[in-house]
């Protein structure tokens, strides 16, 4: 990927299918990021895990000299509003990836936090990658889904989440959701128009 471009993933599926185990699978190949937890399911012995403004700033500033780090955040106040002060310092750091858990939490379909709306806009200036996920399509803001680049789609059943995605990736895209199992799930490239071959490398530049 050039140097102005970053990669935004979209990982989408009714509850219970699998999307945090697989983001965490992910991560394992992620060199750097963050980890916006409203769930608190990423926290694991030895985690760097925040649950103040401060600390994350402190740990930012501490990885400008490492070529690799993972951090995770628990916001301890409304995620709406935490969400912005942990983008603001995300995008001041760049050159990392943003994974924000359960997005309709803290947005709605036609509404972002201002600076949470900025870094997906226009983070590639910053080359930070941006990985979102969601139980609901329908119920992610139109700016974060016009601009995902890969999807990984599990199991959706409710009609206007199965719409949501044929208005953004087609309609055989949401046929193919609404047959899949429970845990099943597949890649598909929004830029490319086609399903992929999986990688434990989506979330890497």
């Amino acid at each position: 990927m050039s140097e102005l471009q970053n990669r935004i993933v979209g990982v989408v599926g009714r509850k219970g299918t699998g999307k945090t185990r697989r983001v965490r699978e992910l991560l394992d190949y992620c060199p750097r990021f963050i980890v916006f937890d409203v769930t608190d399911e990423y926290s694991i012995e030895g985690t760097n895990r925040f649950e103040s403004s401060q600390g994350l700033r402190r740990f930012l500033t501490w990885s400008r000299q490492q070529p690799t780090f993972g951090g995770v955040y628990v916001p301890s106040q409304p995620p709406d509003e935490e969400i912005e002060e942990v983008s603001r310092l995300v995008y001041e750091r760049g050159d990392l990836c943003l994974v924000c858990e359960e997005v309709p939490l803290y947005t709605q379909a036609g509404y972002m936090p201002p600076l949470l709306g900025k870094l997906v806009r226009t983070g590639r200036h910053q080359k930070i990658d941006f990985t979102w996920t969601a139980q609901r399509a329908a119920e992610v803001p139109k700016t974060i889904t016009a601009l995902t680049d890969i999807w990984v789609l599990f199991s959706q059943v409710e009609p206007r989440d199965l719409t949501a995605l044929a208005e953004r990736c087609g309609r055989e895209v949401a046929d193919h959701v609404a047959n899949l199992g429970l845990h099943d799930y597949f890649v598909w490239d929004a830029t490319a128009h086609a399903e992929v071959e999986d990688s434990p490398r989506l979330l890497k530049r």
